[in-house]
């Protein structure tokens, strides 16, 4: 039970860390409003179940043994990446939020997308959960999927928080478009960057 407490307090820190997925989050709750920002929260949380199920079948070896395998995928994350911001940024003087509906698809899309397209994701919950894996444990792949889906109730309880909060300040511009526009540049600016942080990061 230690240890499972230490595992949750991890998580939970590592889920508040400022990172690619929480700095993406909180760009789409400034530019997209909260619909599309709480699924797109919902996307990455259901990340977590994909990674963590290639951790505990041994797939995500693959990705760490395979530079090919690595730089395929993030090649196809860095190509999504600059989509979404050459999309963003010609949209950027458009403020009329999108249907209920289609902002849900169009979030959730966005978020396990930019999730599992990332194989630095991938490597980090291959060498992640076994940490937190009792050595007499005879069933690794079983406690690793119970661990993931701890992550996953972590995040899926803490992002959709951050998506509102950040969702206000959009809510908030909303009326002054010089400013939104200023906002939707920044955010498509934002979400390049992304891309290029991932385009040079490495298997080590």
């Amino acid at each position: 039970m230690e240890q499972l407490g230490l595992y949750l307090t991890s998580v939970i820190i590592l889920t508040l860390i400022p990172g690619p997925d929480l700095i993406f989050l909180i760009t789409q709750g400034l530019t997209k409003g909260r619909k599309e920002a709480v699924f797109t929260a919902l996307g990455l949380s259901s990340g977590c179940l994909f990674h963590t199920t290639l951790a505990a079948f041994g797939v995500s070896i693959i990705f760490q043994k395979s530079a090919l395998a690595f730089n395929a995928l993030k090649v196809l994350g860095v190509l999504y990446l600059i989509y979404i911001a050459v999309k963003s940024y010609q949209t950027a003087d458009k403020f009329t939020l999108p249907t209920d509906t289609a902002a849900a698809k169009s979030g959730f899309l966005k978020g396990i997308l930019m999730n599992i397209l990332n194989p630095k994701v991938i490597l980090f919950y291959l060498a992640f959960l076994p940490q937190f894996v009792p050595k007499n444990t005879q069933n690794i792949g079983l406690y690793m999927m119970m661990l993931g889906l701890i992550f996953a109730g972590v995040a899926i309880t803490l992002l959709p928080i951050i998506a509102i909060i950040s969702a206000k300040l959009n809510k908030i511009f909303l009326s002054d478009k010089k400013i939104m526009t200023i906002i939707n540049k920044v955010g498509a600016s934002i979400i390049f960057g992304l891309a290029i942080f991932l385009a040079f990061s490495s298997q080590n």
